[in-house]
C-alpha cells in the first residue's frame, strides 16, 4: 500500500517537472520530453489506483500536483504570494492527507 502512495506523490512531482517544462518548451526534443514525463506521471497515477480506490487517488494525485504547482509558481516562477492564497494551500493539503487517512482507515476496517 505505501508504494502505491509514494506513486502518487512521485506521480504529483513529475506533474510540476511537466507542467513547467511546458512553459518552456521550445523545440522537439523538449516536447517530446514533456510527453515522456507526462506519461510516466499518469502511469504512476494510474498503477496506485490499483490498490487505492480510483477516486481517492485522482483526487490526491490532482491534489498534491496543484499544490506543488502553486508553491513551485511562487518559490521559482516569483509567481504573487497572498495570504489568501497560502489559506487555500493550506486548506488543499488538509484534504488532501484526509482523505489518505480515511482510506487507510476504510482499508483496516474492511479487513
Amino acid at each position: 500500500m505505501t508504494k502505491s502512495w509514494l506513486e502518487i506523490f512521485i506521480g504529483a512531482i513529475l506533474e510540476v517537472v511537466w507542467v513547467s517544462a511546458m512553459k518552456h518548451n521550445h523545440s522537439i526534443g523538449s516536447f517530446v520530453l514533456v510527453i515522456a514525463i507526462l506519461i510516466l506521471s499518469f502511469y504512476l497515477m494510474i498503477d496506485a489506483s490499483k490498490n487505492i480506490p480510483a477516486g481517492t487517488t485522482y483526487a490526491v494525485y490532482v491534489g498534491l500536483g496543484s499544490l506543488f504547482v502553486v508553491i513551485a509558481g511562487v518559490l521559482v516562477y516569483h509567481e504573487a504570494f497572498s495570504w489568501e492564497k497560502l489559506i487555500f494551500i493550506i486548506l488543499l493539503t488538509v484534504g488532501v492527507v484526509g482523505l489518505k487517512f480515511v482510506t487507510d482507515y476504510e482499508e483496516r476496517r474492511a479487513k
